[in-house]
């Protein structure tokens, strides 16, 4: 038997069992900062490798096949520091401040548990 749609979310409840949103705690600065630090180390890295992977490899390959000086060439022996390095940097250092600003601000996963299909 088919149950009538809601009219308010299905919300999780809190600590009392009251299901009421609990108080903002608020947020250190420096847990904000270290939050986002770490964030944004992890996003650099990750699009570090896949820029490297994306444009240095493929240079590679192509440059070793080339004979006599294809791996002699500038762009292929600094292609990780002029491509990958510095769209690494400015995507973990876009995500952490995002990231740690959210935070500070009192940012949290959501709670509602409303059925996405329904």
């Amino acid at each position: 038997m088919a149950h009538p749609p809601r009219t308010t979310p299905l919300r999780a409840a809190d600590e009392d069992g009251t299901g009421r949103e609990p108080h903002p705690v608020p947020r250190s600065r420096l847990r904000s900062v270290l939050l986002g630090v770490g964030v944004g180390t992890g996003v650099g890295v990750a699009a570090m490798a896949i820029a490297f992977s994306i444009v240095a490899i493929p240079m590679f390959i192509l440059a070793s096949t080339e004979p006599d000086s294809g791996l002699d060439r500038s762009l292929v022996r600094t292609g990780l520091f002029k491509v990958a390095l510095p769209f690494g940097l400015v995507a973990g250092v876009v995500a952490g401040v995002v990231v740690g600003l959210w935070y500070a601000r009192g940012g949290r996963l959501p709670t509602d548990r409303t059925p996405i299909h329904g």
